[in-house]
This record gives structure tokens, C-alpha cells and sequence, in this order.
């Protein structure tokens, strides 16, 4: 279970975020090593065919990856991306992506995380792209 002040430090690292007030980003759900981030379809975030952009599917899931994996480092530290692959599996079509990362191993200077990234149309969810991350464990930048 996370704690409060793990919680709390976690939500205001993501209200500082600029790329996710862009996005109109919502935190959803913040638990010890998994986050699930969403945002609704804007026309300012599309590619040219009106679906979601595949490169807001990869920021939304860097950043739900990137909460997951800060949610288990210690005080004092952070944790920064360091790289991630990512495969798009279906268009982007639909009025909400939901961003699901969670750790798969943790250890004192890697984490490896996994990102699942849906497509929300008429009520209706389907993967549109899935990620695998490493994040790079560092001392705490002092403004996460």
C-alpha cells in the first residue's frame, strides 16, 4: 500500500507538469507501483486523420510509467526515464486515452516498468499501444 505522503507527492509532481496540463492529463489512481493517468481527444493533439497522436500515446505512458516507478524509490530519490520502446497496435480512434503503468522489477538503479495505453470510444476499451521502460533511479532533483 502506498503512503499518504508518497500519494501526496506524487499528485503534486503531476500538477507541476506541463506536457500533461497541455494534454488536459487526470491522475485516476495512484497505487504502490502502478498509476493510471487519462486524458480526453482534443483537435490540438490529433494527427491528421483525427485519431490521438501516437507521440501523446507514448508521452501519456512515460509519464503513468514514470509515476509508477516513483511511487516505490525511496525518500530522496526520483526516478527519470531513461529510455522505452513502444509498439502502436491500433489506431487511436476515440474520445479518451487511459494510460495504465505499472513496475515489473525494481532494483536500486533500474526499473523496468510496463505501459498499456487504451482507447476509450462509446464506453468501450481497446489497447492502442503497449510500452516497455526503463527508468534510471537518481538522488531527488528537489523539485519533483
Amino acid at each position: 500500500m502506498i503512503s499518504l505522503e508518497k500519494s501526496v507527492a506524487i499528485k503534486e509532481s503531476f500538477a507541476k507538469q506541463g506536457l500533461m496540463k497541455t494534454f488536459n492529463a487526470q491522475l485516476d489512481d495512484v497505487m504502490q507501483g502502478k498509476i493510471v493517468i487519462s486524458m480526453p481527444y482534443a483537435n490540438k493533439i490529433s494527427q491528421q486523420h483525427q485519431f490521438f497522436h501516437g507521440g501523446v500515446i507514448g508521452a501519456l505512458g512515460d509519464s503513468a510509467c514514470g509515476y509508477a516507478a516513483l511511487s516505490i524509490v525511496p525518500e530522496g530519490e526520483a526516478a527519470l526515464t531513461a529510455e522505452y520502446k513502444i509498439n502502436l497496435l491500433a489506431p487511436a480512434d476515440g474520445e479518451r486515452l487511459i494510460a495504465v503503468g505499472e513496475v515489473l522489477k525494481a532494483g536500486r538503479t533500474l526499473i523496468v516498468c510496463q505501459g498499456n495505453v487504451f482507447i476509450e470510444k462509446n464506453d468501450v476499451r481497446k489497447l492502442c499501444g503497449t510500452m516497455l521502460m526503463t527508468m534510471c533511479v537518481v538522488k531527488n532533483l528537489g523539485h519533483l
